[in-house]
């Protein structure tokens, strides 16, 4: 059940960036209470689909589910 919870918690990211919709790497794992491997594990699967854009910012990384300046798309 690996792939359901992965696929869960990929979700639960969407909708948070869906809200807030530009959010640190601490910020996501503070307000989800997810561990880093969760966490890495529901980013990627957004990166797989599309669904996430990433940009560094003082050497922290920063998530949206939309593309805009300064963000880059994975693959």
């Amino acid at each position: 059940m690996m792939i359901f919870t992965i696929g869960e918690n990929a979700g639960l990211v969407w909708q948070m960036l869906d809200e807030q919709h530009e959010m640190s790497l601490a910020q996501l794992k503070s307000r989800l209470g997810l561990n880093d491997a969760a966490l890495w594990a529901a980013i990627g699967w957004l990166a797989r689909e599309g669904k996430i854009y990433c940009r560094a910012v003082d050497e922290e990384l920063w998530f949206s589910n939309s593309l805009s300046d300064g963000f880059i798309t994975f693959g």
